[in-house]
């Protein structure tokens, strides 16, 4: 099964990106994961409904993915413009395809991020079906590992949920397709 990660910040020295990596690592225990850096693609435009040139590839690995997951921060209550901006350049692909939500905060841990998402996703037609909020990054991991017991289960468990939701859904996604 495929897995695209969207690391959804482009900010420097960005603590999400310490939680997407390790959850790289552990997707390829049980995936074909990839992550999808907002950093990579220009999102210099507002026409959702032509694609430009430079998010092409954006779209090919949307197409091929069996389930997404989306780590974010929390930004003022939100998410970060660069995040809707690449969400957007699409639509149709996102149809059916299960999503997990991955919010980082300090205070919060990302809880009205993940409200957002969770309705975000579901505008797009995608299923959020898992979600973990990362408090604390800094005290959580030690260099690139994380430490706490209880957040490594709740990836287990996160990555479980995915798991069942994009099998059972992979063959009504291809069948979608082929319409």
């Amino acid at each position: 099964m495929k897995v695209k990660i969207i690391l959804g910040t482009g900010r420097e020295e960005r603590e999400s990106e310490r939680v997407a990596r390790y959850l790289l690592r552990k997707a390829e225990e049980r995936f074909e994961p990839e992550l999808i850096d907002v950093r990579d693609y220009k999102l210099c435009y507002t026409h959702r409904w032509k694609v430009p040139p430079e998010v092409e590839d954006y779209r090919k690995k949307i197409i091929e993915a069996d389930a997404l997951v989306i780590v974010a921060p929390e930004y003022n209550g939100g998410f970060p413009g660069e995040l809707k901006i690449l969400l957007d350049t699409l639509f149709e692909e996102y149809e059916g395809l299960p999503v997990g939500i991955v919010t980082v905060s300090s205070v919060t841990g990302g809880a009205r991020l993940l409200q957002e998402l969770k309705l975000l996703a579901t505008n797009y037609r995608m299923l959020p079906v898992a979600w973990v909020l990362f408090y604390n990054v800094g005290e959580l991991f030690d260099g690139e590992e994380l430490r706490d017991e209880k957040y490594r289960e709740r990836v287990e468990r996160f990555f479980d949920r995915l798991e069942k939701y994009a099998g059972a859904l992979k063959p009504i996604r291809d069948e979608v397709r082929e319409l």
